[in-house]
């Protein structure tokens, strides 16, 4: 028998809006008369005794994170790649987000978010170079090479988490004319590996440049030792069809370096992925989105979304 029959009557109601009419958490709150955290709390009470074992794996905050993904309630990018960040490097919170997709599953309208896998064993530690070299980051004809990046043996046991979220596209890397100079992201490194891990040093919104567009797209920036990474997600960008996307670190119409290039984008209209950033990125202050249509193109072609770059 379903947990879902030992819930408390109020909480099996907050979870069928939720799950069935896709209410948000603010929409209840009206709906009940009674505060958005009080909706909140009863939603994650009964996740936490849906999967009760699992749930203990995590802390509060872990569950509350991934409760509200799995609820359709993190609205932003940024939360979402967060959400997805943590889930594809925690074992333990794919295996309670998982225990509660079964348990939610019949509740729920439309199919629940994805629950990204981590493409690692339990307490493996690919470097950075592994990470974008991985099958989900493939090269493209006339594209560097991903063999030509350092090893974990030359750059030690470089940990990206981001790079393991299972993704829409993939991103990949993009050769082509650029008014900079060469990427020196083939440089061996002979950093340790920091014990914390990868950090995220910025998080970078990109809007597009007209104001009726619904597109939008997230940025991390992470780093680990001496190595530096991106993961980039965008949402309503419309399919390619005759052209592809391809992003660009820039500052003027004589400045700028191409970055990377994303296979056909379908009619999910959304992009994912990430890899290394080239040693000159600091240089740069804009990163763009751009559409492309020539095969090496040597300047950015018409503007998708744009944002200012730092790497923190």
């Amino acid at each position: 028998m379903s947990r879902l029959d030992d819930l408390p009557a109020d909480q099996r109601a907050a979870l069928s809006l939720l799950l069935g009419q896709r209410k948000s958490y603010a929409e209840l709150s009206g709906m009940l008369a009674i505060p958005e955290r009080a909706v909140r709390d009863r939603a994650h009470a009964a996740l936490a005794v849906l999967a009760p074992r699992e749930a203990r794996e995590l802390t509060p905050a872990r569950r509350e994170q991934v409760g509200d993904y799995l609820l359709g309630q993190l609205s932003g990018v940024p939360e979402r790649m967060a959400a997805r960040t943590y889930l594809s490097s925690s074992p333990a919170a794919q295996a309670w987000a998982a225990a509660l997709a079964t348990e939610l599953a019949p509740l729920a309208s439309a199919p629940l978010p994805e629950i990204p896998a981590g493409r690692v064993a339990p307490g493996a530690s690919p470097s950075l170079a592994e990470r974008a070299a991985a099958p989900a980051l493939a090269d493209a004809p006339g594209s560097r090479s991903t063999s030509t990046l350092p090893s974990s043996r030359v750059g030690g046991a470089l940990l990206l988490v981001v790079l393991l979220a299972a993704v829409v596209v993939a991103v990949i890397l993009l050769s082509g004319g650029s008014s900079h100079s060469k990427s020196t992201a083939g440089t061996s490194s002979t950093s340790k590996t920091a014990a914390a891990g990868p950090t995220v040093d910025a998080r970078l919104t990109l809007r597009p440049p007209h104001p009726h567009s619904r597109s939008i797209g997230g940025m991390d920036i992470l780093s680990e030792g001496s190595k530096r990474a991106f993961y980039i997600e965008a949402e309503g960008i419309p399919a390619s069809h005759g052209f592809y996307y391809a992003l660009w670190l820039y500052n003027n119409h004589s400045s700028f370096l191409p970055l990377s290039k994303s296979p056909p984008v379908g009619a999910n209209k959304r992009l994912a992925g990430g890899a290394l950033l080239p040693a000159e990125a600091g240089d740069f202050h804009e990163v763009l989105l751009t559409r492309e249509t020539s095969t090496h193109p040597t300047r950015p072609g018409p503007v998708v979304l744009r944002g200012p770059f730092s790497l923190g």
